[in-house]
């Protein structure tokens, strides 16, 4: 419980970069976990994952007994996007209903403030909103001591709005983590040159400007060695053969000697991932999990 609210968290057992300092900052106010395993160490495109890595780093965390595993096998090679919504879906309801909130913060995203978090949940509540997002700050590529991350096309801080990180129990999601009910994305103050946030609301969208620029995700989405990210593309939703490892080659590999020059590399869509800037590591333990 956290700031008088009922949580519940799912996690997906596939990634395991991450996930001591992912899960280490908001499991103290679970009251359950629930941790998404493939029995056969598959995922959504049939390629091998860790699975059993974070399990075991889960179960080392589990210092209050409140994890509940649940195995399943979620392989659909034509269709890997629906493998993970899915998988998802079966991991938020093994949750429950005995929480107010169930949070779907996958394993490579660090939330430095699970209080702001408790905050705009009960924004949400107050607006009669079930689903809400949160801003990350997209880490792309290890360079030394540092990292690149993403930023807008003129230099200035970007973030980015991949799905909603909490939902109400009972709730229907349509594609990975995202649902068809309406949503609340909490706005960093000052930005305005996110691509999300430049654009008009979506349908279904309540915005409000309620965060400070430290209180967004850190999303290691990419800011991993080469073969964890090799590992990554053969085996997450939006894999797509030949093209991703064509990306791997041009875009990612060489990224610490072309960054300056590099613009729109989103692996799939480009005009998302404007640009990148060099920046100091955010934490000693992120440091330290960024070379596994």
């Amino acid at each position: 419980m956290i700031d008088g609210l009922r949580l519940g968290a799912y996690v997906l057992a596939a990634d395991p970069t991450w996930v001591r300092s992912s899960l280490a900052r908001y499991y103290d106010h679970l009251d359950v976990l629930v941790v998404s395993a493939p029995v056969d160490g598959r995922g959504w495109t049939g390629a091998p994952v860790a699975s059993e890595e974070v399990l075991a780093e889960v179960r080392a965390l589990d210092t209050r007994g409140i994890v509940r595993e649940v195995r399943g096998s979620w392989v659909d090679a034509a269709d890997p996007l629906a493998g993970d919504t899915r998988q998802r879906a079966e991991a938020l309801a093994a949750v429950g209903d005995d929480v107010d909130w169930v949070l779907q913060i996958d394993t490579d995203e660090v939330l430095p403030d699970p209080h702001a978090l408790a905050a705009v949940l009960r924004v949400a509540q107050d607006e009669g909103v079930g689903v809400v997002e949160w801003p990350m700050r997209v880490l792309y590529r290890r360079v030394g001591r540092d990292f690149l991350q993403v930023t807008a096309a003129d230099g200035t801080p970007f973030h980015e709005y991949p799905g909603p990180v909490a939902v109400r129990p009972g709730a229907t999601l349509v594609n990975c983590r995202k649902s068809d009910q309406t949503f609340l994305r909490p706005v960093v103050r000052g930005d305005s040159a996110s691509v999300q946030v430049h654009r008009d609301p979506e349908p279904g969208e309540v915005r409000r400007v309620l965060l400070d620029p430290d209180q967004a995700i850190w999303h290691n989405s990419w800011a991993r060695p080469p073969r964890s990210v090799r590992r990554k593309i053969a085996s997450w939703g939006h894999h797509e053969g030949w093209r991703s490892r064509l990306y791997y080659w041009l875009y990612w590999l060489p990224a610490p000697l072309l960054w300056r020059a590099q613009r729109d590399v989103h692996p799939f869509d480009r005009d998302l991932w404007p640009r990148l800037a060099r920046v100091q590591v955010p934490t000693a333990d992120l440091l330290a999990e960024a070379d596994r």
